[in-house]
């Protein structure tokens, strides 16, 4: 039995450390995950399905879910769980473009989880960015955000090429505190955009 407890975490984070340890763990036929919401529960339900293994869902108590995982002869093998994750979309590069410290324009601080969430994702993918751009009130998270600068400094020894806008670093007196990767300007910024498939998540 393989626990698993991401109680607190956002989507997608459940679903990635759970296809983690399945990836890790091949000859483990039982998971149980901690999580603290529904919606969680029916993205693990789906990952299962997908999978063919099968789960069970128990409410403990006010928010806290167990989510069972139990492999069966007709479960996805190692290889193919392995594949799972791959992103099957394009071979393309792509660059992400960051222009806020949050995702929409919701609860302030559930947006920039939201975020987060987002940014430890990008460290989960098999086909990485070839760069990452941060600008306006996107420079918070390569200069004060200690969850970002963390997965943005795991992205960079991986190859992924960091930048931040130096007259946005200015402008909100970030520049000495820049964390992880380059300084850059807005001509490089527009180059990025032209040359290559963007992807924007604010």
């Amino acid at each position: 039995m393989r626990e698993i407890d991401v109680l607190g975490k956002a989507c997608p984070i459940p679903v990635i450390e759970t296809k983690k340890a399945l990836r890790e763990n091949p000859d483990e036929k039982e998971f149980e995950i901690l999580v603290d919401n529904e919606v969680a529960t029916e993205n693990l339900r789906k990952m299962a399905n997908e999978l063919r293994i099968d789960s069970k869902v128990e409410k403990l108590e006010e928010r806290k879910y167990k989510v069972t995982l139990e492999k069966t002869d007709q479960s996805r093998d190692h290889k193919e769980i392995e594949d799972y994750s791959v992103n099957q979309a394009t071979s393309e590069n792509y660059v992400v473009i960051v222009n806020s410290d949050k995702i929409g324009d919701g609860d302030p601080e559930f947006s920039k989880q939201l975020l987060e969430g987002f940014i430890y994702s990008v460290t989960e993918q098999d086909h990485l960015p070839v760069e990452m751009i941060f600008y306006n009130r996107g420079v918070f998270l390569t200069s004060e955000n200690e969850k970002t600068i963390e997965d943005l400094k795991n992205l960079e020894k991986r190859g992924v090429r960091i930048y931040s806008c130096g007259l946005c670093l200015d402008h909100y007196g970030k520049k000495d505190d820049l964390a992880v990767g380059e300084i850059t300007n807005m001509y490089k910024i527009v180059e990025a955009m032209r040359s290559n498939h963007a992807i924007y998540p604010c």
